[in-house]
């Protein structure tokens, strides 16, 4: 009896002992599944980042070839893509290299270069013959030449004695001195479209022309003519908004707010908004509140809901879907499967544009629209193997699901908003150089400046000078 109560009690204490350790046990297993989810998270919130820094690298250093790719390594159906590139390539022809020769009207100067004697032996020469060639040269300021023009205006002005007041022949300035229309224009020129800043303009004046001038007079000369081309800003802003197949609209950072471009889809017109926000209330301000017409846009929020017929850029993904197949942050398996995905895209991508440069026939585009979705919902779908950057890329096609074919439904309207970005990367570049524009008042005239010039560039490429010098 002894012994069958020894072994009650610790019977009782056995089955206590087994259900603490059960309840440890099933603690342990929630334990491990948290942690087994947290894992998870964390390996993609690595990957989002490394994508990221990838990314970043990108932007400050630049896009380097690797070694891998140098060696013909690395993704090999972009190496492929590369050497296709390359066999397609032609030889330039000899003649590519040489300057042509001017046309008759545009010769200003004959001289004739004879020669009689021998320059060694000073025997005289025979047989001779006429040799013809051509000179392309600029005049330059030098110690015994001016370029510049210094014009003495002398003006007649009488008194009136009926209005009791002066008369001129011409409008007097108010200052002694004034600098004339074709620097002043050619200020605007070098800012603007050449994208230099005011101490370059200055050197370049100064020996080029033995011009010299200060930066406050340049930044006058900048505010004045911009107002003088406000009208002319309006009109082609006006063109955009009521004429033509429709327009281009993207953004870019300039200095520690944004710029915003509106370019024409079939015309060379374009207008900018420097120093603004990155509201959507610019939007509005671009392309006014009856829009009918398409625009062409990435998918950023800012262009939801705006009137007029919305178009995706097809371009914008495809960027990013390259750079994820070609990422080194991915394991092997989702780099694999990354370009795969880039592939198929392609290919959908690729038919696209060969189905819009095609001739437009209406039920011909149904047709292949209704192809093209079809194909794109089944890239669409979710796989476990996507990284976060492709699966929001997925979204995108989900979300914006009639956005992206409105393209097929219009003859001559593009899938991308490549025109945008050129029309961005010409201040691209004069934003690292002079960091964009301090005020309110000088961010307005530089987009009065920058559309009016750049729409007349594009526009008159041979007689750029005549025709703005016309308008102001």
């Amino acid at each position: 009896m002894q012994e069958w109560r020894n072994l009650k009690v610790l019977h009782r204490k056995a089955v206590e002992k087994n259900k603490r350790y059960e309840a440890e046990l099933k603690a342990a297993k929630a334990e491990i599944v948290r942690l087994k989810k947290e894992n998870t998270d964390l390996k993609i919130e690595v990957e989002d980042i490394k994508l990221q820094l990838e990314e970043m690298k990108k932007i400050v250093f630049g896009s380097k070839k690797d070694d891998d790719d140098k060696k013909g390594g690395g993704c090999s159906f972009m190496n492929n893509k590369n050497k296709a590139k390359k066999k397609k390539r032609k030889k330039r022809n000899k003649k590519s290299y040489h300057r042509q020769v001017p046309k008759e009207e545009e010769i200003t100067e004959r001289k004739t270069h004879k020669i009689n004697k021998c320059p060694d032996c000073e025997t005289k020469l025979t047989r001779k013959k006429i040799v013809i060639f051509y000179e392309e040269d600029i005049e330059l300021a030098t110690k015994d030449k001016q370029i510049k023009n210094s014009i003495e205006n002398q003006v007649e002005k009488g008194w009136c004695k009926n209005c009791k007041k002066w008369h001129a022949a011409i409008k007097l300035p108010s200052k002694k001195v004034i600098i004339g229309p074709k620097v002043k224009l050619y200020i605007c020129y070098l800012s603007i479209l050449l994208r230099i800043s005011y101490s370059q303009i200055i050197n370049l004046l100064k020996d080029a022309y033995g011009f010299e001038i200060s930066n406050g007079e340049i930044a006058n000369i900048l505010d004045k003519i911009g107002q003088k081309l406000r009208p002319e800003f309006e009109r082609i802003k006006d063109r955009l908004q009521k004429k033509g197949k429709g327009v281009h609209l993207d953004e870019t950072s300039w200095r520690k707010l944004y710029m915003w471009v509106m370019a024409s889809i079939d015309t060379e017109d374009v207008v900018y908004l420097a120093g603004r926000h990155r509201g959507n209330g610019n939007v509005d301000d671009l392309i006014g509140k009856d829009f009918k017409k398409i625009r062409i846009s990435d998918a950023y929020r800012a262009y939801k809901n705006k009137s007029g017929i919305a178009q995706q850029c097809w371009a914008h993904p495809h960027r990013k879907l390259r750079d994820l197949a070609k990422s080194k942050a991915l394991t092997k398996a989702k780099q694999k499967h990354c370009q795969k995905t880039y592939q198929k895209f392609s290919k959908i991508y690729k038919q696209l544009r060969v189905f819009i440069n095609e001739p437009y026939k209406q039920k011909q585009r149904r047709e292949q629209k209704q192809n093209l979705l079809e194909l794109i919902r089944i890239w669409s779908q979710p796989h476990k193997k996507d990284p976060k950057k492709l699966k929001n890329i997925k979204l995108q096609f989900v979300d914006y699901e009639n956005e992206w074919f409105n393209c097929m439904d219009y003859e001559g309207v593009p899938c991308d908003n490549n025109k945008a970005e050129r029309m961005l990367r010409h201040f691209v570049i004069k934003r690292k150089i002079s960091f964009g524009t301090k005020t309110k008042r000088t961010s307005e005239n530089f987009s009065v400046l920058a559309s009016v010039f750049m729409t007349f560039w594009k526009k008159y490429k041979n007689d750029f000078f005549y025709q703005i010098a016309k308008l102001v």
